[in-house]
């Protein structure tokens, strides 16, 4: 069966659905009890500030750096490797 320009797959518009019923449910419950919604808020956001106190915490502990920001995973040098003049390998 070929699929018109422009349509979703059957698997995407099922989670389509359901991810629309599930924002609809839970907009209900935030409207009904606001109270609940806001303690799910600030539960969430101190487990994400934790983490975050944590990682930094142990950073300036060992005085790594964030090597994920720093240099790249692919092990391609960085701009602070590359000599100027110096001849440049193809892509």
């Amino acid at each position: 069966m070929a699929e018109e320009r422009g349509t979703l797959p059957a698997w995407a518009r099922v989670l389509a659905i359901v991810v629309g019923v599930i924002s609809i449910g839970a907009s209900v419950i935030v409207l009904l009890f606001p109270y609940v919604a806001l303690l799910t808020l600030v539960i969430l956001l101190g487990i994400a500030l934790l983490f975050i106190g944590v990682e930094r915490l142990i950073n300036g502990i060992t005085g790594h750096s964030y090597a994920w920001v720093t240099a790249p995973a692919t092990g391609s040098p960085t701009l602070s490797d590359k000599t100027p003049g110096a001849p440049t390998s193809p892509p």
